[in-house]
């Protein structure tokens, strides 16, 4: 790893980015690619869903440039279904699979997103300090809640402890309240659709004021930021990640990528 920002878009594959971000009759391989192109890096939530195999994996980290990095979402069958315990099979299946983008410089964060009813009591927080406990050595790690109970300061004492990010939320449930907890900090926007939290698209003036809270409370304390956009529907997600990192007045050359030409929508 080489960069302090690495900015992009939670996923890149969405039938609706079409004709919106990728150019009409892109092909499906190609659109990793062509994501590159513009963005440093992804979060590769795939992996929450069901574990592609381990060929598909080889080719993402073929397919894009040197210093592209993936950030991971952990499987629901960790954190949703064994709620952190009994995991250990699946979660070496899932470390194992991480092997190619580990190997080739190119693995990012792993994501765990815990779900709402994870509540902060004793016997779920001593849980999650086993879990944290017995995480291998020598990756980044980050934890999302989905639940008020977990924001205050024992949780964030037990993440520092790990040197784990508390990942910084913009959604409707949790407020989007900054606490560093690592030394790399973890963000993600989801949207604030009224219905559907992704169906939403940023207006300026409020990346604005997440750049100026990026900036100020979060980029000091940190050796690397970790910021992805959530709000795939109609690729606001993309469109809102190239605003965000023009206002943060971050340039090609310092995420690392090529120079493209005007018509490959350079921003």
């Amino acid at each position: 790893m080489e960069g302090k920002y690495y900015i992009g878009c939670s996923g890149w594959w969405y039938k609706d980015w079409d004709e919106r971000f990728y150019p009409k009759g892109i092909s499906e391989g190609s659109r990793l690619k062509y994501y590159a192109r513009f963005f440093n890096t992804t979060e590769a939530n795939v992996t929450f869903y069901r574990l592609p195999s381990r060929r598909v994996v080889d080719g993402w980290a073929r397919r894009t440039p040197r210093g592209f990095i993936f950030s991971v979402k952990a499987p629901q069958d960790i954190t949703h279904a064994a709620r952190l315990v009994y995991a250990e099979r699946k979660m070496a299946k899932f470390f194992d699979l991480l092997e190619p983008l580990k190997r080739s410089g190119k693995l990012g964060a792993i994501l765990f997103q815990l779900p709402p009813e994870f509540t902060k009591t004793k016997a779920f927080m001593d849980r999650l300090e086993n879990f944290l406990g017995m995480l291998p050595s020598g990756y980044e790690y980050a934890v999302e809640f989905r639940h008020r109970s977990w924001i205050e300061e024992s949780t964030f004492r037990l993440l520092e402890r790990y040197n784990v990010a508390y990942v910084i939320v913009d959604e409707p449930l949790l407020p989007p309240d900054i606490y560093i907890t690592a030394d790399y900090a973890y963000i993600r926007l989801h949207g604030r659709g009224k219905r559907v939290w992704y169906y939403y698209n940023y207006n300026k003036e409020e990346l604005v004021r997440w750049a100026e809270k990026v900036k100020v409370h979060v980029e000091p304390e940190v050796k690397r930021l970790y910021i992805y956009f959530n709000n795939h529907f109609r690729a606001y997600a993309p469109k809102n990640a190239r605003e965000f990192i023009q206002l943060l007045g971050l340039t090609r050359l310092d995420l690392g990528l090529e120079p493209v030409q005007q018509s490959l929508m350079e921003f």
